[in-house]
């Protein structure tokens, strides 16, 4: 499978939308020429690498993982990705080939990533169900899942004080605050998602860390007053803490995925 290579030389194009054939499959950027117009030549690769979350809240790469899937799987454009990537030593040579390798790590800063680094505790799901724990809770991780989902949506420093006592609160600002959406347009670091027990009464909330190639859904989640906050799969999560139930919204109808009114 080829690559097709688009040249970006003229300011003329500028906001121009781009449109290429690939395998008889149109392929339809989502960006625009004044995101990477800059006089060199882009390799556009059929986007199917999709980076892996780390317990942190950092990006790995996938194979064919590129500043356009980084972009795609944070909700940025391609200029920040660019540049997030420049910022950490990786280069583009002139031929617009990006020195990106499978494994390799693109740290993250945004709030989920600055609540993880802000704990000292080595108090995971594990190490409590274990007992080895050697820190125990710390104080800078008072808060819990509901209050973290909600600050964290809202672009907010997760942080002691956030915590939402009730799960009456949560729902509440989530009919108020945030508009239903669906699994699928669910936006990284934004979309939080609503979990209920049979009842449909709410037991966690998280918010949505991105997807990878193999559909993989990751999720920034606090598990109770006390435990570390971490990044963990969807999946992962669901089995490790069953009590949580599935992602339901308030009412049935919906998916339990919300974004904030703009």
């Amino acid at each position: 499978m080829g690559c097709v290579k688009l040249h970006i030389l003229d300011e003329q194009y500028k906001s121009t939308e781009l449109q290429v054939s690939y395998i008889n499959k149109k392929l339809t950027s989502n960006f625009c020429v004044e995101n990477l117009r800059s006089g060199m030549l882009i390799r556009y690769t059929d986007p199917t690498g999709m980076w892996v979350a780390d317990e942190n809240g950092n990006l790995v790469a996938e194979k064919n993982d590129n500043a356009w899937t980084l972009a795609k799987y944070q909700n940025i454009t391609p200029k920040e990705a660019i540049a997030q990537l420049k910022g950490q030593g990786y280069t583009i040579n002139d031929k617009g080939i990006l020195n990106l390798k499978v494994g390799d790590m693109v740290t993250l800063d945004n709030v989920y990533t600055q609540s993880i680094a802000n704990s000292t505790s080595d108090l995971t799901l594990e190490a409590g169900r274990s007992g080895t724990s050697t820190t125990g809770a710390t104080p800078e991780d008072y808060y819990n899942c509901w209050g973290s989902a909600i600050a964290g949506s809202q672009g907010q420093d997760i942080k002691v004080g956030v915590g939402i006592p009730t799960g009456n609160i949560f729902d509440n600002k989530l009919e108020n605050q945030y508009t239903p959406t669906t699994a699928s347009d669910a936006k990284f670091g934004t979309t939080v998602l609503r979990f209920a027990n049979e009842s449909n009464e709410v037991q966690h909330g998280a918010v949505f860390y991105g997807r990878s190639q193999d559909g993989t859904t990751y999720v920034y989640t606090k598990n109770g007053w006390y435990y570390k906050p971490t990044v963990m799969k969807l999946t992962d999560l669901q089995t490790k803490i069953p009590s949580y139930g599935t992602v339901q919204g308030i009412n049935p109808a919906n998916s339990g995925y919300y974004n904030p009114k703009k």
